[in-house]
């Protein structure tokens, strides 16, 4: 009986908790590709979704401007009623000379009116300028919209690789350890034998004692570079991160050539076609201040009706038993004269403004060229590093493995053994930072040309815009 009630008391006990108790119990890290990674990005990124949410304007404001531009400026005014009282002292005779009313009573009367009042204004090529700069706000969303897209990538990819290069860092270092303690136990066997002295053993038991420091500092590493990366993710709810084992994009880059990556750059940077459209647009102003000499055109359309009685016979009337009064209207007017030195000035203005984005996009093509073709000779440079780490890599494990046989027969003192294995490991570090350094300086690369120039078969998927 007192386990039947126990298990109630337990039934209970989870009904109450309800159904998240159990799948928090059970939910353990999220095995995160890094093709999951860019997925996510893009739907948690903040910066990426200000862009995106930029770009979802382009539709509605252009629509906008058509219809405001194609279409009449309307006016209703529905209802509009008063009641005003008048006293006039003073009046006119027949020649119009003032005089002495002789009647200066309060004169009262009421009113009620509607209208509707259309109109057009036409300058020049105010409407196809309008037009453009709209279309030109547009595409310019829509870049910044790919730069954020591109420049998140970059630095998903960056944070990912890095998270990748300290937990290879912090497998390294645990080896290093196994390796420490079995030089300890080769110490120790060989102090039992009077091979060695006391020495030796406390010398192999500083050793791992080092080593467990070294691996201490790099978990800490390896967690604020998944840290980061969760950051850069964007997604607050995510659970822990365990990354999967990603090939690192490593190829020869001989075959890439600076000149084709230039020309590439020149057409896909985003930042490039930023500057570019800086360009337009300061062009589009100095049209539009221009347009500002043009003739310009008024027209209009008034339909308006309006009740006046004495006293308050007119107020809040609402019938339509009045008639109708109409009135078409077109003035053409030549506003030359209107501000002429200010818009003089500002027309001065809009074309220095233009001369300077143009020498600015110069500028940026320039810097995007050098940029290209620094980070290749970086990524060549990075690759030559890496196959002579990797050549450095064989030749100390080799050296160290001889030193182990040499200090088991008793040639080599433990001194010289440690500098051998302390060479090895610091090899062995250097091997995993060169791959990373060479992806590095490969998604810089990618990041300054605006595409991959990897091979097709170190490239992941890429979300599309």
């Amino acid at each position: 009986m007192r386990r039947i009630q126990q298990a109630l008391l337990l039934g209970c006990a989870l009904t109450l908790a309800g159904p998240n108790a159990g799948a928090a119990q059970s939910e353990g890290p999220l095995r995160l590709t890094l093709e999951d990674a860019l997925g996510i990005a893009v739907g948690s990124n903040p910066g990426y979704r200000r862009a995106s949410n930029e770009a979802g304007l382009n539709g509605l404001e252009m629509q906008t401007v058509w219809l405001d531009r194609l279409l009449p400026q309307a006016s209703l005014n529905l209802f509009n009623t008063g009641f005003t009282g008048n006293r006039q002292r003073t009046a006119t005779d027949n020649f119009g000379n003032p005089i002495a009313n002789p009647s200066a009573d309060w004169v009262y009367f009421s009113s009620t009116n509607q209208s509707l009042n259309l109109s057009w204004r036409l300058q020049g090529a105010s409407l196809f300028n309008d037009h453009r700069r709209q279309a030109l706000t547009n595409q310019g969303r829509l870049v910044s919209q790919r730069r954020a897209l591109t420049g998140l990538q970059v630095s998903v990819q960056r944070l990912y690789m890095d998270a990748l290069e300290q937990r290879d860092l912090l497998a390294a270092e645990q080896e290093l350890i196994d390796a420490r303690v079995i030089d300890l136990d080769v110490s120790e066997r060989l102090f039992s034998l009077a091979l060695r002295t006391r020495v030796d053993v406390l010398n192999a038991e500083l050793a791992v004692e080092q080593q467990r420091l070294q691996l201490r500092q790099q978990q800490a590493l390896s967690e604020r570079a998944l840290l980061s990366l969760r950051t850069g993710l964007g997604d607050d709810g995510l659970p822990a991160l365990d990354l999967a084992d990603e090939p690192l994009p490593i190829f020869d880059p001989s075959s890439l050539d600076a000149d084709r990556l230039v020309g590439a750059a020149l057409r896909l940077n985003p930042e490039l076609e930023q500057a570019r459209v800086a360009v337009e647009t300061s062009d589009l102003g100095l049209k539009e201040q221009r347009n500002l000499w043009w003739p310009r055109v008024d027209m209009g359309i008034n339909v308006y009706r309006r009740t006046q009685l004495p006293r308050g016979e007119s107020l809040f009337d609402v019938s339509f038993d009045e008639s109708l009064d109409s009135q078409f209207f077109v003035q053409f007017s030549i506003p030359f004269f209107e501000g002429y030195f200010r818009n003089r000035q500002a027309a001065a203005q809009s074309a220095v403004q233009l001369d300077n984005d143009r020498e600015a996009e110069r500028e940026t093509r320039l810097r995007i060229e050098e940029t290209v073709r620094s980070t290749l000779l970086e990524l060549s440079n990075q690759w030559e590093s890496l196959r002579l780490a990797e050549r450095s890599l064989e030749i100390a494990e080799e050296a160290l493995r001889l030193a182990r046989e040499e200090y088991r027969i008793g040639s080599r003192t433990f001194e010289d053994l440690r500098s051998s294995f302390n060479q090895e490991a610091d090899t062995r570090r250097l091997v995993i930072t060169s791959r990373h350094a060479f992806v590095d300086a490969l998604l810089a690369l990618e990041d300054a040309v605006g595409s991959r120039v990897r091979p097709d078969a170190t490239a992941p998927s890429q979300p599309e815009l």
